[in-house]
């Protein structure tokens, strides 16, 4: 590396202040929108898959064999049996938090003056505060205990206009076939902020469902949660292996393949964001050439000096080269500097999103929250620095191409 060249640079970026102050500018800008695009993102689906762990698919669900090829039918017939003999076989796996039965169903709400589908869910209060975040914010005096009673979610309590009290009519079908019409009274109404679980799903005591399905001792589901996503792997094999020594008939889903839409979501997503950063990497790319280029038409003559004392066309290639890696290299590193602020709030506070907004969002959070590391700095320095090399690869080649004798008749400036 020859230190001389890099040398005259330096003292040529800091010779031409406001070009370079432009330069540095777009790099510091490019850099501060790749972290903050980088956090978001991250952040925004970090937050919707801890969402979708905590309020629906746990880490793991355990279903019959066959309930998995009519899933969307809810069989009742394609049952857990003793469902808390296998909690109870789980609970000595590496990580485990707790687990909980479930009975799920479609079925129809009414008030008697309107109605409309839900999805009917059997859940063992006790267990189910312990496995999933679903009730972290009900009132204790609202909480399912047993008999026919009813959680509903606030937006559907709302489209219904029923309040903690009411009595309500729930039709279904036992696992045998059988209509089955109950009165229920509303015990409590839910607020999880998802719209989407809040207006189709109500949920009643485990011990009515099994009353009500016609269940004895039968789940069609077992929600799992362990301590963190990151052991899912480690933890999914042991149950596998539970099961297939005492349960044979059973097997276990991971939350990526309970969720497997928000992850097609989350792939889709990154495609588009990558589409943006590709944008971004041209528009740098563009600018560098394109100030480079100028650069090499005003300076044409000290070019021509700079040959005729004797640099080779490698050195004068070089030295816009450099030039290039350097503007990209302090533009990168403002711009660093610049986003901390900005990042930290995010990380911290996120942004608050109007209801309105949240209620069309296929995937529930509480907040756009940012996710960064230190990678994204690592990672926007690289993208930086690259881009400044390919811009300035044509500009160095046209300089390095310069003319020794009609570069110095233009006269030095």
């Amino acid at each position: 590396m020859n230190l001389k060249i890099i040398k005259i640079a330096f003292n040529n970026l800091i010779k031409h202040k406001r070009r370079t102050f432009f330069n540095v500018f777009t790099f510091a800008a490019n850099a501060l929108a790749l972290i903050v695009l980088l956090g978001m993102l991250k952040g925004m689906y970090n937050e919707a898959f801890e969402r979708t762990i905590a309020l629906d698919t746990g880490h793991f669900k355990i279903y019959h064999k066959e309930y998995i090829l009519e899933k969307d039918k809810m069989p009742l017939d394609k049952n857990i049996k003793k469902p808390y003999e296998v909690i109870k076989d789980l609970e000595n796996i590496q990580y485990f938090i707790s687990a909980a039965p479930r009975i799920k169903k479609n079925g129809i709400l009414s008030n008697t003056v309107n109605k409309t589908n839900v999805i009917i869910t059997g859940i063992d209060m006790e267990k189910e505060l312990k496995t999933t975040d679903l009730f972290k914010n009900l009132k204790k005096e609202d909480r399912l205990t047993s008999g026919a009673q009813l959680l509903i979610g606030k937006r559907l309590s709302e489209l219904l206009k029923n309040n903690k009290g009411d009595f309500m009519l729930l039709y279904s079908q036992t696992q045998h076939k059988a209509n089955n019409l109950m009165d229920v009274t509303v015990a409590g109404i839910y607020s999880i902020g998802f719209a989407v679980m809040e207006k189709m799903i109500v949920y009643i005591p485990f011990d009515f469902a099994q009353q009500f399905f016609d269940m004895d001792d039968c789940a069609t589901e077992i929600i799992i949660r362990i301590k963190d996503k990151k052991f899912v792997p480690v933890v999914k094999k042991q149950i596998q292996n539970i099961l297939e020594k005492k349960y044979p008939d059973l097997i276990v889903r991971d939350w990526t393949q309970e969720a497997e839409g928000l992850i097609v979501a989350a792939q889709q997503d990154f495609i588009s964001y990558g589409i943006l950063f590709a944008i971004l990497f041209f528009l740098a790319i563009f600018i560098i050439m394109n100030t480079l280029t100028i650069t090499v038409l005003e300076r044409t003559a000290e070019i021509g000096t700079l040959r005729a004392i004797g640099l080779e066309k490698n050195q004068i290639r070089w030295m816009f080269l450099w030039e290039g890696i350097l503007l990209s290299f302090a533009g990168a590193i403002v711009g660093g500097i610049l986003v901390l602020p900005i990042v930290a709030y995010l990380n911290i506070h996120g942004m608050s999103m109007p209801p309105e907004i949240m209620d069309k969002m296929p995937y529930p959070f509480e907040a756009l929250k940012s996710k960064n590391d230190i990678s994204d700095w690592f990672l926007t320095y690289i993208i930086c620095i690259i881009t400044g090399i390919i811009g300035a690869i044509l500009p160095a080649g046209r300089a390095a191409g310069t003319n020794v004798v009609d570069a110095l008749k233009k006269g030095v400036r």
